[in-house]
């Protein structure tokens, strides 16, 4: 079966190349099996890093993009790759599906289930109703979107208790982001950032220390340390030291919440170069 490397785009820088073991904010190199098996630790290198990567042409103009394109960029990758994630979490978290042939399986696995008719009409508004729309304006057909990942990993998420999506909540991002897609001004290569009405719409219902695939499974104020494609994690307050801003939250790329580090910070006070620090005090 044939593989390809994709290089994520996030935060509006590209990589490629990067050495094995490295695991930024900034962008991860995913290995997507072609057909939706998962790929082996031995395929991407040891640690989940890839030795070489590309961009789709749509996301490789996002340098210097705004957090809300970038996000759309990102999703998009985490969508080719969500058959087969294969890039591992912070530490702490339990790798799941690395057992026999030692395969590597991402955090919300593919069981073949029809997707909740909400996390539909919220994934196709965040994903496919921006396609569509700039499809019409550039006179196209719309191109890969990440929709079907986002209401198959939502609806995961929604199944198993661990998060809600009001309706009315839906309808208001649903009016919000046709809205703000009129005319064609807006149009450019880069996904258009999600209205505010799209913001907030996911809330878990996990209080500390419990199992999480996702920080937007936890309450508001702690998050879900050592989460990642590939590794579940548990639900904790903001860290005062140690590592941050590693992990990628599979979840919260897909549905594009770009508040999510805000309301479930890693740290309690800041996170500087991977690493938590105190916020500064005035002198």
């Amino acid at each position: 079966m044939r593989h390809k490397c994709l290089a994520v785009l996030h935060g509006g820088r590209k990589l490629a190349g990067l050495q094995r073991g490295a695991w930024t904010r900034w962008g991860v190199v995913i290995c997507a099996v072609a057909g939706g098996a998962g790929c082996s630790r031995e395929q991407v290198g040891g640690n989940g890093a890839g030795t070489s990567a590309s961009a789709s042409a749509e996301a490789g103009a996002s340098a210097g993009a705004s957090a809300g394109a970038s996000a759309g960029a990102r999703a998009r990758a985490s969508a080719r790759a969500s058959e087969g994630v294969n890039a591992r979490g912070s530490a702490g978290g339990t790798a799941r599906g690395q057992g026999a042939g030692d395969e590597v399986k991402p955090v919300y696995p593919v069981t073949g289930e029809a997707p909740d008719p909400l996390a539909v009409r919220l994934c196709e508004a965040l994903h496919a109703v921006p396609a569509a729309r700039k499809a019409a304006c550039r006179g196209g057909k719309p191109g890969f979107h990440a929709g079907a990942a986002c209401a198959r990993t939502l609806s995961a998420a929604m199944r198993a208790g661990a998060v809600t999506v009001g309706a009315e909540e839906v309808g208001r991002c649903e009016g919000a982001m046709t809205a703000s897609l009129e005319g064609c001004g807006w149009v450019s290569a880069l996904t258009p950032v999600p209205p505010g009405a799209c913001e907030g719409i996911v809330r878990g219902t996990r209080g500390e220390g419990a199992m999480c695939r996702s920080s937007l499974e936890c309450g508001v104020g702690i998050t879900c340390a050592g989460v990642g494609p590939t590794a579940e994690g548990r639900c904790a307050k903001p860290r005062v030291s140690g590592a941050c801003g590693r992990a990628v939250d599979t979840l919260a790329v897909l549905t594009r919440q770009t508040r999510a580090e805000k309301d479930h910070p890693e740290c309690a006070g800041r996170c500087a170069q991977y690493v938590c620090a105190a916020e500064n005090v005035a002198k």
